[in-house]
């Protein structure tokens, strides 16, 4: 038997047990079922049936005029196709990331300080930060995951090219940021971490790191050139005083002590307590490098700021997982102020580790929490949609309507089309169950199937009904019918979804094969729809085209403009105002010509 000396054996140990300690913490993450955009991402594999769709797959702009070809795109079209709806290998690609990522910023500070336990503290720190929590169970931002690998490759290669002079490391760092700039928008910062780098440990190579400003204001044109800026909404920027106050939100997001008290954990006041103890030992550990000339705690503070800065103009839209990335500083600074602790004796020790054991009590079970209610929140969904996939087992065509579909699990579970995603054709909300959620009346009414629809179809026996009670779902067809013979109307729908056959009674002429939720016309094509109920609502049109064409829209054989109302990525809606004689019709022809074949999603009159 070949004796391990021990030395060696504590050497390995304290390189792995930062990855033990990822896959203990969050192991529920790595069994979460899908939930919210994760549909929306697996879906994009239905809009690829050729060579030919792959371009605009991977490229084009997606969410809210995001371009992230790696760390959305790709990852979901190559996993998704590789495994299906399978939440499991797309949790694996993000632990093999996230572990990679981890032992990447272990060699950056051990070679920054000089100490393997620093090295230690520094992945530990990163590992149980709040802010990493989220994305280590929701799939769909496996991008800030992939951002902070490619970004700590980089800085691992400047280091590299610093202690050896190998402009074969210095080629390879511009190949890692370019490939981060794929990954997350926000790679555009890592020419200010890597110029202050230069600058605080090594002056001589600031002329190297320059350049790179260049490729980020490439990217950032590009970016903004093909997605541009949103005007109005939560995604908007806004450049004002609310910058500072964001900023120390996600400052204290990130310590801990508030995260911990939002499970519950602690009063409210104990959280200020000590986020205020962990601040001013922060504040203690600049003014303790300054004096002594070291910088690995300032630069890690540093880190924290320039990687959060794309996120301060965003005060309307604060998330916890925008800190994924910027906590790798906070992890540096901390293991800095190890160090001192270490080195230090007395009540200076006892001073200098108090914020650090603050720090840690309560960052570890709130970043538990956090992934515990996550794997919760996918459990949901997984029994909602799973059992809609049972259902559609016995029930191979028609109708299914559902019923007991709260707030959350609407926008958890049924807004991003997992049914579409799962291969669950013929799904809706049963009318009258939309009471319960929160939602604008024109997103909502695209999910809830109009009265006069469900009517029709529990009558002929092509629909069913099923009540959700959160875990189960249970066949609620009578009690349904019994609703809709008492409380439904046989109404005109207000709602025509061009891309459903469900639909298909009300499309005249002019129509091709629905296909992947659109239809094209074919010249002229023609439809019906409900009249306005009252002055104030108006015909709206969805067109999947964002560039200029030519069209007009007859109502009752009556030409009317149609007025642009927004463009999102892929998808125009118009208004075509109705006149006030159209209140006592009970419905309305419409006719759409275009010079060439139009792809339409919807038509609503609200």
């Amino acid at each position: 038997m070949v004796a391990i000396p021990v030395t060696k054996f504590r050497s390995t140990a304290g390189r792995f047990l930062p990855l033990l300690l990822l896959l203990v913490l969050y192991w529920p993450s790595l069994t979460t079922w899908f939930f919210a955009d994760d549909f929306g991402w697996l879906n994009l594999r239905h809009d690829v049936l050729s060579a030919g769709d792959l371009p605009a797959a991977l490229f084009a702009p997606k969410a809210h005029g995001n371009m992230r070809p790696l760390g959305e795109n790709l990852y979901w079209l190559s996993i998704s196709w590789a495994f299906g709806a399978d939440p499991l290998p797309f949790h694996i690609c993000t632990f093999v990331t996230e572990a990679a990522a981890v032992m990447l910023l272990g060699a950056i500070v051990g070679r920054m300080l000089n100490s393997r336990a620093a090295a230690f503290a520094a992945q530990v720190l990163w590992v149980v930060n709040c802010g990493l929590a989220p994305s280590l169970g929701w799939s769909s931002i496996y991008n800030q995951v992939l951002c902070g690998f490619f970004l700590l490759l980089a800085f691992y290669l400047l280091v590299r090219y610093r202690e050896t002079g190998r402009g074969g490391f210095l080629i390879a760092q511009w190949g890692a940021f370019a490939l981060s700039l794929g990954a997350l928008e926000t790679s555009v910062v890592y020419p200010a971490l890597a110029a202050l780098y230069a600058l605080l440990f090594a002056r001589r190579m600031l002329g190297k790191v320059l350049p790179m400003f260049a490729l980020s204001g490439i990217a950032m044109w590009l970016h903004f050139h093909f997605a541009p800026l949103e005007a109005g909404g939560a995604y908007s920027p806004r450049v004002d005083l609310r910058i500072f106050a964001t900023f120390w939100t996600y400052w204290r997001w990130a310590l801990g002590p508030e995260r911990f008290a939002a499970f519950g954990w602690s009063a409210s006041w104990v959280a200020v307590a000590l986020t205020g103890l962990i601040t001013v030992g922060a504040a203690g550990l600049v003014v303790w490098g300054l004096r002594r000339r070291e910088y690995a705690g300032v630069f890690g503070l540093a880190w924290f700021a320039i990687a959060l800065s794309p996120y301060l103009v965003l005060p309307d839209h604060k998330m916890d997982y925008y800190l994924a990335v910027p906590a790798i500083g906070v992890a540096i600074a901390g293991a800095w102020a190890l160090r001192q602790v270490l080195r230090s004796g007395g009540p200076r020790r006892i001073a200098m580790a108090l914020p650090l054991a603050a720090y840690l009590g309560t960052s570890l079970p709130a970043s538990a929490s956090i992934a515990r209610w996550t794997y919760d929140r996918g459990e949901k969904v997984a029994n909602l949609v799973l059992g809609v996939e049972q259902v559609r087992v016995s029930h191979s065509r028609g109708i299914i309507l559902l019923d007991g579909i709260d707030n959350d699990l609407f926008w958890s579970g049924v807004a991003n089309l997992p049914f579409r995603a799962m291969d669950l054709p013929g799904v809706y909300l049963a009318p009258g169950s939309e009471a319960r959620i929160q939602a604008a009346r024109d997103l909502l009414s695209k999910y809830v199937l109009p009265e006069a629809i469900a009517r029709r179809a529990l009558d002929t026996g092509s629909a069913v009904a099923y009540r959700f009670d959160g875990e189960r779902l249970h066949n609620a067809t009578g009690a349904v019918r019994a609703l809709a013979d008492s409380e439904w109307r046989e109404d005109m729908p207000h709602l025509v979804n061009m891309g459903d056959p469900v639909f298909a009674a009300y499309l005249g002429s002019g129509w091709r094969e629905a296909a992947r939720g659109y239809r094209w016309t074919d010249g002229t094509a023609t439809f019906t729809i409900g009249a306005p109920r009252s002055a104030a609502e108006s015909l709206y049109l969805g067109v999947f085209r964002t560039t200029p064409f030519q069209w007009s829209v007859l109502v009752n054989g009556a030409e009317l403009p149609a007025t642009p109302v927004y463009r999102n990525t892929e998808l125009s809606e118009f208004r075509v105002t109705l006149p006030a004689a159209a209140i006592g019709w009970k419905q309305v022809e419409v006719a759409v010509r275009g010079g060439e074949p139009l792809k339409f999603g919807y038509a609503e009159v609200r």
